[in-house]
Formats: structure tokens, C-alpha cells, sequence
């Protein structure tokens, strides 16, 4: 038995979509970098220093903060003093 070699016409059909895949994917690559020169990122917001950020925790957890209650529980009655 000898090998069996693949048909040259379907060799080439193949060889012909590796090449339009890999030429796509090289055409896309260029297509992002030149629409990416273009629309750069938002520049990001220059870290704060810890004083700025800890003022910052601290005037938020300040609000947050639950309010305690003086008046006792609202279920049982209020206390006689006698």
C-alpha cells in the first residue's frame, strides 16, 4: 500500500483560506492600531496621596455612619421614674 497523497486542487483551497485568514487577521491588526492612534484612552486620574485619600474615606464613612438611637428601644415602653 502506498501513501495517499491529498488532492492538489483541495490543497490549494486550503492553502488559499490559511492565507485570506492570516492576511484578514494582519489587515484587522493594522485597521486597530491606526483607529487606536486616533481615539487614544482617557488619561487616568493622577493617584492621590494618602492624606487626600484617607480624608476622603473619612468623609465618606461619616455620613454612612448609623446613628445611635437615645431614646431606648421603639418595642418597650418607656422607663418610670419614681
Amino acid at each position: 500500500m502506498g501513501r495517499k497523497y491529498l488532492d492538489t486542487d483541495l490543497a490549494q483551497t486550503i492553502a488559499w483560506l490559511w492565507l485570506g485568514f492570516l492576511v484578514a487577521g494582519v489587515v484587522a491588526w493594522f485597521a486597530y492600531r491606526y483607529w487606536r492612534k486616533r481615539h487614544p484612552p482617557p488619561v487616568p486620574e493622577p493617584e492621590r496621596s494618602y492624606s487626600q485619600r484617607l480624608e476622603r474615606r473619612l468623609a465618606k464613612n461619616q455620613s454612612a455612619a448609623k446613628r445611635k438611637r437615645r431614646g431606648g428601644s421603639a418595642k418597650s415602653p418607656p422607663r418610670r421614674h419614681e
